[in-house]
């Protein structure tokens, strides 16, 4: 199966309406732009007005940096154009990062840039969309070979929309006026979550792709209990059944070493218990430990630690991970 093939279906699942000018910001080389100009095609098969942003990596390898370099900035109204734009879809072929033998002095600039670029792309949207394009590149940042990561990322696209829509939407129909989740794992594990007042969020095509999943922002202060997480991916490594303790909303404990010693090296509201979240693609068959996939499977959960400022919650940090579970019963009260 390949991307090119599915871009048609994918488009079918944005949430865009006819009349609606939405801006493609695309990050790929000039090789690429076969990729940018057929989904601005299907996108304008449905009446939607696609405008084109092309950041390629020689764009910013070298122009970016020569302008940094010689402490030149963007015109406010390159960013005020940005802004403009109610709904945008970010299309990546490779991940944004510092160029390279760029020196010391230019990184805080240049990161200074891409943050500027960034939150212009991202607050006070209708949409925010993610797509990430299964290419050499961001497979080998997945940690997994191009392959089994190309064959995963198509088949969760390859969803049958109208039908994930609807399943999305009957769920948090059933969940809407719940205030409390107890989850078990193990068998002789619990954790308890507070989500009074929150509302849930649905990721069926208008959020991060591939898609299939309905989340809620838990009370920063108020998840207690241990929860066994199925897999975890950390740092190229892959781990089974990991415990963690969490109270008054944060991560206390990990029962693997090297990944406590990393969260506890972190800011307390880094780990704090951000995002509760149910998957419900059925093309996402298997559990690979390549998260922004796993949490998509139908039968599994997942929680966030970190960041939730954008979906309910009250936690503003740059910093969001997630863990990806099966339990034995989730009881919603």
């Amino acid at each position: 199966m390949e991307f090119k093939n599915l871009i048609p279906n994918i488009c079918e699942g944005f949430p865009f309406e006819k009349g609606d000018s939405v801006l493609l910001n695309f990050w790929g080389d000039n090789e690429d732009l076969k990729i940018l100009d057929s989904i601005a095609e299907s996108l304008s098969k449905k009446g939607v007005i696609p405008l084109k942003h092309h950041c390629s990596k020689f764009f910013f390898d070298n122009i970016v940096i020569n302008l940094i370099h010689g402490n030149i900035e963007f015109p406010q109204n390159y960013f005020d154009y940005l802004d403009s734009f109610k709904s945008v879809v970010d299309i990546f072929m490779y991940t944004p990062s510092f160029p390279n033998g760029i020196s010391e002095e230019d990184k805080p600039k240049f990161k200074k840039h891409l943050a500027k670029l960034f939150n212009t792309l991202t607050d006070d949207k209708k949409y925010y969309i993610q797509l990430t394009v299964p290419t050499k590149i961001n497979a080998s940042n997945a940690g997994l070979e191009y392959n089994i990561y190309n064959s995963i990322i198509c088949n969760a696209l390859a969803v049958d929309f109208p039908k994930l829509k609807k399943n999305c939407q009957k769920r948090v129909e059933n969940l809407k006026d719940k205030n409390a989740i107890e989850i078990f794992t193990g068998k002789k594990y619990c954790l308890k979550l507070n989500i009074d007042q929150r509302k849930w969020y649905i990721d069926d095509g208008c959020g991060d792709f591939p898609p299939g999943e309905i989340s809620i922002a838990p009370i920063e202060e108020d998840s207690n209990g241990d929860l066994l997480v199925s897999i975890v991916n950390f740092k190229g490594r892959i781990y089974k059944d990991v415990l963690m303790v969490f109270k008054h909303g944060k991560l206390v404990e990990c029962s693997v070493k090297e990944l406590n010693q990393f969260l506890n090296s972190l800011p307390e509201n880094y780990r704090i218990l951000c995002e509760f979240g149910i998957g419900l693609n059925p093309q996402v068959k298997e559990l690979t430990g390549f998260t922004p996939v796993d949490e998509k499977a139908l039968g599994t959960y997942h929680i966030g630690l970190g960041m939730n400022h954008l979906s309910g919650g009250k936690n503003n940090c740059p910093f969001h991970m997630d863990f990806v579970f099966y339990c034995d019963n989730v009881v919603f009260s």
